[in-house]
């Protein structure tokens, strides 16, 4: 089929035919998956009917059918036919709030990432009516300079029963602060949100805030006042956890090393699939059909080391977005919609070279990315770097998660101590 199929639609879609050998090994490996699948499916499926019918029971209960779907890649359908052949019944129903108590635990577990961000939103029907009241967008181009003054106004202040025109301490309520502009950099491209606080211009009132998120334009500041009362109108200035935001810049950075690294160790089939960048770790998935091998982790690790080691600077710089997209090796995520102008980030070569010279084969060896994060001065900010993981996260992606400065060492004094335990080959082995 994949031969007739390019020789349908190459004209329209040329990189079809380029692809069209790794187009075949896919499917072959997603046959082969699924039966091996449906093999250990069908396994199991005989087991489990072989003891409904000893213990004397009717069918397969929601609980069991649930299992097979959701550990076994058993498609329901498919165990409701087999069930009738075995004279054994499936409780549909059962299966099916099994299912919603999955979603449910997955949107938890979705909601606990966002920490107490998920506890507000603005929705459309609240983002209208700040519209309506003449509420302008908040400004946040002040996020990527820590050391700008943050002073703002509070807009509006919204809690779990909609929005309040004041707020005392002391209720313990998780809210919501609408400021006119901020320097707090609010969840987006796999990026934390900022902490910190908003203090209030006569030092009456201190609201922590624990999380921030955008919605429609506006910035959410999430959080709790902890003394004082604060009203729509106040004056406050905006304190970021700025040590936090440097720690989360530097694995922002290494998430465009350790991408750059892994086009170079693995070749031009590899594309972003998704990130999280915290204070801690660069976490970093990528579409790629097997396992890195030990020799190519290494080769990774060793190229970002480089890169700190060269103390390359890194270049940020607001240009329009067709300019951007014509930089010979520019990374960007397929299907992101980016704005016009958009941010281009380079990792050593400064952004009007690159735009003097956009088809330059030199850009090759260098990070080049579309980002609207922040991000450190230079690789050498790095301090050290090590590779901690590679795993499988879905069919044909596989996450690598990065370390730098102190996380680092520590990773590689553990493996210094985890290689010490080890046998040794006897010598001349």
């Amino acid at each position: 089929l994949v031969p007739a199929a390019v020789g349908s639609l190459s004209a329209a879609f040329p990189e079809l035919a380029e692809q069209q050998g790794h187009v075949q090994a896919v499917i072959a490996d997603e046959e082969a998956a699924f039966s091996s699948m449906l093999s250990r499916g069908i396994k199991e499926f005989n087991s489990r009917a072989e003891a409904i019918k000893q213990t004397g029971g009717g069918g397969f209960d929601g609980a069991s059918a649930f299992f097979l779907y959701d550990s076994m890649g058993f498609p329901l359908d498919l165990t409701e036919l087999m069930a009738r052949e075995a004279g054994l019944a499936v409780d549909v129903s059962g299966f099916q709030a099994a299912m919603e108590e999955q979603k449910a635990r997955s949107a938890a577990a979705a909601a606990a990432s966002k920490g107490d961000g998920a506890l507000l939103t603005l929705g459309p029907e609240q983002t209208a009516r700040l519209a309506d009241e003449g509420v302008a967008f908040t400004d946040d181009s002040f996020k990527f300079d820590l050391g700008a003054d943050a002073g703002a106004t509070v807009r509006a202040i919204y809690g779990a029963g909609g929005f309040v025109d004041a707020a005392e301490a002391g209720g313990g309520e998780t809210l919501g602060v609408v400021l006119d502009r901020s320097s707090f950099f609010s969840q987006a491209g796999g990026q934390v949100p900022d902490v910190g606080s908003l203090v209030e211009a006569g030092g009456g009132a201190t609201f922590r805030v624990s999380s921030v998120q955008s919605f429609g334009g506006y910035v959410l500041h999430v959080g709790s006042l902890e003394s004082g009362s604060l009203s729509a109108g106040d004056s406050v200035a905006c304190n970021v956890d700025g040590e936090r935001r440097r720690r989360i810049s530097k694995s922002h950075t290494l998430t465009h090393a350790i991408n750059l690294a892994l086009h170079q160790v693995l070749g031009e089939g590899v594309s972003q699939k998704g990130s999280l960048v915290d204070d801690s770790k660069a976490r970093f998935d990528f579409s790629h059909g097997k396992a890195m091998s030990a020799a190519e982790c290494e080769r990774v690790e060793a190229l970002v080391r480089t890169m700190v080691a060269e103390a390359l600077p890194v270049h940020i710089q607001t240009v329009p977005l067709d300019k951007a997209l014509a930089i010979n090796n520019l990374r960007a995520v397929f299907g992101e919609r980016y704005p016009d102008p958009v941010r281009v980030v380079s990792i050593g070569p400064e952004v009007p070279a690159l735009l003097a010279a956009p088809e330059s084969d030199e850009w090759e060896q260098y990070s080049i990315e579309l980002c609207g994060g922040t991000h450190i001065p230079s690789t050498s900010d790095f301090g050290s770097f090590a590779l901690v993981e590679e795993c499988a996260v879905a069919k044909g992606v596989r996450r690598v998660v990065g370390v730098a400065g102190e996380l680092a060492a520590e990773a590689e004094a553990a493996g210094a101590a985890l290689q010490s335990r080890l046998p040794q080959p006897a010598a001349g082995a």
